[in-house]
């Protein structure tokens, strides 16, 4: 099963590699072509939870909930591209996804890059949550892979 597992992840990642995600999630008619796309995909009972440093935890639920967490997240930036280096099998429906995020904060013409492993937990061929760690050694730590 677990090779399943990081074979739903990498297919539902593929279509976000490469392209700049903030004017995506920003744009309401492509938002709902996600939401539709996406519903088949995810648990009745997904949830995403968004971990930082400077504000702690934030847990959101659905579709619409993953959407609303980018777009917090997203708020700062003009730009953002999350390139995806890796997707591990981390065991018990668990896949670690090791990424290299690129950014530009809003009035600014530097790019910012940083390390992130979000822990994506697969459960009966859906996804049920999404863990989104832009601190490496706290998602390799969540998933049970720590350096």
């Amino acid at each position: 099963m677990s090779q399943e597992d990081v074979a739903i992840v990498r297919r539902l990642l593929g279509p976000f590699e490469q392209v700049d995600m903030a004017p995506l999630y920003r744009d309401d008619a492509i938002a709902a072509a996600f939401i539709a796309a996406t519903a088949g995909a995810i648990t009745a009972d997904f949830e995403c939870v968004f971990i930082r440093d400077d504000v702690g935890r934030s847990t959101y639920r659905g579709a619409e909930g993953l959407r609303a967490g980018m777009l917090d997240w997203l708020e700062p930036w003009d730009s953002y591209h999350a390139g995806v280096e890796d997707v591990i099998d981390a065991g018990h429906g668990r896949v670690l996804v090791l990424t290299r995020d690129q950014a530009r904060p809003k009035g600014s013409d530097v790019e910012v890059s940083f390390l992130g492993a979000p822990v994506w937990t697969v459960r009966d061929g859906k996804v049920a949550r999404i863990e989104f760690y832009w601190n490496r050694a706290e998602g390799l730590a969540a998933a049970g892979l720590a350096e």
